[in-house]
């Protein structure tokens, strides 16, 4: 009976292996192999480590480690997570997620991945294994973010805008019918701002809209909307608030708008504000009508000498 001779165009399960390495290797995005217990089994591929050195500190010691203790403990529960519905589901998971540059290594910003994971049929001591894909999505992320900034943002004070508060009062609004959490708003105006430009110039101008939009944010709590109604008007939302506390945010808002002082041009610039005010009720059918009143309240504001809190 005569021996198989291996031609020269075939490989053996060694060198087969070989360039399956060598192949993965030269893949940009890294490749792991992870059991169903946080195990990491097998790390391949990865080059993008060349570009965000910072992106792995643990590079070379993933290999052969729990993710428990390469991970902080938010991303290890999403990786878990991640793993044991791939498993579950027998199925392709994917899920974004974001790595910390904590040390600010080169001065390159966070990255973020997407975790491409896929079952695979092999088990390491009885534990069911899957492969993990993580591929750099940093750029399309960066442009999401820039696109949401430029769709909620107002361009020139960096406050939300007219749109987006619009967007968030209507679910204020939907929380008021449903679980009867007030909410106020406050309509501000900046009074006597045409003087401003004429006086100073439009450059003047947007300096004084800046600062005091910083004056208006510092006025408020984390959990209020501050936007830019339009021109040198602005509005607050002010969630889970009746209206005593809410004259009491407007009052002071008032006062350090007063007391606010800008330079421009080796000039003083100050100001005062009129405010509105308006909490919700039972008879209200939608948040335009807070606004309305709030508007109307503003009106009294500017009409009966300005620099005031008035309420409607």
């Amino acid at each position: 009976m005569k021996s198989k001779t291996k031609s020269s165009s075939e490989l053996d399960a060694n060198e087969f292996e070989e360039v399956l390495t060598l192949f993965f290797n030269a893949l940009p995005d890294p490749i792991f192999v992870i059991d169903q217990t946080g195990f990491v089994i097998k790390q391949l591929g990865g080059n993008a480590n060349e570009i965000y050195p910072f992106l792995y500190p643990f590079k070379d010691k993933l290999e052969g480690n729990n993710l428990s203790t390469l991970l902080p403990s938010h991303l290890f529960s999403t990786f878990m997570d991640t793993i044991n519905k791939t498993i579950n589901d027998d199925s392709l998971t994917c899920v974004d997620f974001e790595i910390a540059n904590e040390g600010n290594i080169l001065g390159i910003k966070n990255q973020w991945y997407q975790g491409r994971v896929f079952p695979l049929k092999q088990r390491r001591d009885d534990v069911r294994v899957v492969l993990w894909i993580a591929i750099n999505i940093t750029e399309q992320k960066l442009l999401e973010l820039e696109l949401k900034n430029l769709a909620e943002k107002d361009g020139l004070t960096g406050s939300y805008n007219r749109r987006y508060f619009t967007e968030v009062i209507q679910r204020s609004f939907l929380l008021y019918l449903r679980d009867k959490l007030p909410f106020c708003i406050l309509m501000l105006d900046i009074d006597f701002f045409k003087a401003v430009n004429d006086n100073f110039g439009h450059d003047g101008g947007d300096k004084l809209l800046i600062a005091l939009t910083d004056v208006f944010k510092d006025s408020i709590r984390d959990i209020d909307l501050l936007a830019r109604y339009g021109g040198e008007e602005f509005i607050v939302l002010l969630p889970n608030t009746t209206t005593q506390k809410a004259m009491v945010v407007a009052e002071r808002i008032r006062v350090a708008t007063q007391q606010c002082n800008i330079l421009h041009d080796e000039k003083s610039i100050t100001v005062t504000v009129s405010i509105g005010v308006s909490e919700i009720t039972v008879n209200d059918t939608s948040f335009e009508n807070v606004t309305k009143r709030a508007d109307i309240a503003l009106y009294t504001a500017k009409t009966s000498g300005r620099n005031k809190v008035c309420i409607e």
